[in-house]
């Protein structure tokens, strides 16, 4: 078995061979269409909206953009009067209207361009394992990353296949530098630093490379501390260029409750990492998808049982490492690297399509132990060798058996929220939409259900509405009391944020307080108590015309579909369950 597996990764082809296997069982996200964020960002590459060279500029920060998006609807009417959410991306924007302008209405060949993009990435992973392991232990690595759930939904996702670009140009990075410091092979001198470039112009997910850069350095690279740290010098620089980019150009994060930019808010960011880190660890060496705990309010008391989970896994691994990480620098230089990685991905809420970099360690570590208990195991203890053994056994069925299963899970669950999502949008009537204020009493959620609406419609070419209003979110049972022809009392069982995932458009940090209002055209809206955590859950919306004016159109979320919504009549009270979101 062993001479195979030696064959099969000495061969030259066989980085080619694996990454077109890694494709080859992803195939099916070819015939995925456009999911989610696909349609928002078809919206600007087709013209219709901001520059397609900002695609993942999503909110620049300034108060007046903000001001005239929650007009028309893009952002709902609770949005911090600051929120930033802009991503500097520009390589991967490169690559998409590529696709727009060779194929711009065939979603399955620019999912076919995300398969060599999926391609490439897998057969640099290997090529990378064999400059650190020998041919056997890399070919077992190699395998396990093609096979890796994470690689799944950025795959069938075109909005994400800026994670499959920055990787390929991450790992790229790190083989240029290795093969410059342990064959002086000069080209690695530039080359390394040129992919460290295009990397982190793909992605912020690159970051991760310079934690295997310096993880190299500390364990692998061979030369005096002086020579590894001048070696470090150019991408040292490329890396303080693009955070002088990123910063003075208004990349980054503030005033959400989802993305953290650790450097505009490092006390929020440090409160939640431990915990995100966590369902990290769990989504990468676990069958529990770190996606899970977007569930849990992380930072709080119902992140315990999170918190122990992690802990059992992190002792169980460290009885199933100790030994090969006392042993092998390959291992340890895998696991600084992985460890590391988690700390920029943790300025996201926890999902197992950001675990790229913290995989790529994962398994190269799984490889070293594949190899020490080949090579060492005859010397050890049998009890201690029998527990490796199991432990490394569970860890094969884990990553050959359940990983794949997972990667098809996540398709379909994505696929059916994608559906979800166009039925949501085509429930709301075409007829005489254009002109009307469409006013949603408890949509699902804020961006695919609310801000869809109009940018598909415009992508297709049908007519919109000329502003969206949603009024709370249907994650929260609720009565709505009628006190006039224009006035609506809310009252909210769970609050306006029900969920992680609702507070999205505005952060803990940026809490309302009794009496807040927000005007904006046609409707006010007051903060008229709160909850035990502080968030609003009685609110009034005052509307300038009755809400059976015919420029009204008022809707209602029935866990499946929008439908024309009647309010109660004036002094009445009506109660509304709480409904099923696109995600379930």
């Amino acid at each position: 078995m062993l001479k195979v597996l030696r064959s099969l990764a000495s061969h030259r082809s066989a980085p080619l061979l694996l990454g077109l296997l890694s494709a080859a069982l992803l195939a099916p996200a070819l015939f995925s269409g456009f999911q989610l964020d696909d349609h928002f960002q078809r919206f600007r590459l087709l013209g219709l909206g901001e520059p397609a060279i900002d695609l993942f500029v999503f909110y620049d920060g300034d108060p007046d953009t903000n001001r005239a998006q929650m007009e028309s609807g893009h952002l709902p009417w609770w949005s911090h009067p600051t929120l930033r959410h802009a991503n500097l991306r520009y390589l991967s924007v490169l690559s998409m209207q590529l696709d727009y302008l060779l194929w711009p209405d065939s979603p399955l060949l620019m999912h076919f361009h995300s398969l060599i993009w999926l391609a490439l990435l897998i057969g640099m992973a290997l090529v990378l394992y064999r400059r650190c392991l020998p041919m056997w232990p890399a070919a077992i690595a190699g395998l396990l990353y093609a096979l890796d759930d994470a690689h799944a939904l950025p795959t069938a996702y075109l909005a994400n296949r800026n994670a499959l670009i920055a990787t390929f140009f991450g790992l790229a990075c790190l083989y240029c530098h290795a093969r410059q410091r342990q064959d002086k092979w000069h080209r690695g001198v530039w080359l390394s630093p040129l992919c460290l470039a295009l990397a982190l112009s793909a992605g912020e997910l690159a970051i991760s490379t310079v934690a295997f850069l310096g993880s190299f350095a500390l364990t692998l690279d061979r030369g005096t501390l002086l020579e590894r740290v001048r070696a470090l010098i150019p991408n040292a620089i490329v890396s303080i260029a693009w955070f002088a980019v990123h910063r003075m150009g208004g990349f980054g994060s503030e005033g959400s409750g989802v993305y953290i930019d650790p450097f505009r808010e490092p006390i929020g960011f440090l409160q939640i990492t431990t915990d995100r880190a966590a369902a990290l660890l769990l989504g990468q060496w676990t069958p529990f998808p770190s996606d899970w705990a977007s569930v849990i309010e992380l930072g709080t008391s119902a992140a315990q049982p999170l918190r122990i989970a992690a802990l059992i896994t992190v002792a169980l691994l460290a009885l199933l490492f100790t030994g090969t990480l006392r042993r092998d620098p390959a291992c340890r230089f895998f696991l600084l690297g992985s460890l590391v990685s988690l700390a920029p991905v943790c300025a996201v809420t926890p999902q197992n399509r950001l675990l790229f970099f913290v995989g790529f360690g994962a398994m190269g570590m799984i490889g070293c132990l594949a190899r020490d208990l080949t090579e060492r195991s005859a010397a050890q203890p049998a009890p201690s060798s029998r527990l490796v053994r199991t432990g490394f056994a569970a860890l094969l069925i884990l990553h050959l058996v359940l990983a794949p299963a997972l990667a098809y899970f996540f398709l379909a669950m994505q696929n059916d929220a994608a559906r979800r999502m166009e039925a949501a949008s085509s429930s709301v009537p075409d007829q005489n939409l254009e002109g009307k204020t469409l006013v949603l009493l408890n949509p699902p959620d804020s961006i695919y259900s609310v801000m869809s609406i109009p940018m598909m419609r415009m992508n297709d070419g049908r007519e919109r509405p000329i502003a969206v209003r949603a009024l709370a979110h249907g994650g929260s049972a609720m009565k709505v009391l009628r006190e006039t022809a224009t006035t609506l009392h809310v009252t909210l069982e769970e609050g306006l944020f029900p969920d992680p995932f609702s507070r999205y458009f505005r952060s803990q940090d940026a809490p309302f307080t009794v009496g807040d209002r927000v005007n904006l055209d046609g409707l006010r809206v007051e903060v008229l108590g709160l909850d035990a955590s502080g968030d609003p859950h009685s609110l009034r919306f005052q509307f300038s015309k009755a809400l059976d004016d015919p420029s009204l159109l008022l809707m209602a979320w029935n866990g499946a579909v929008y439908e024309q919504w009647m309010p109660p009549a004036i002094g009445e009270t009506q109660s509304i369950a709480e409904q099923r979101g696109l995600f379930g």
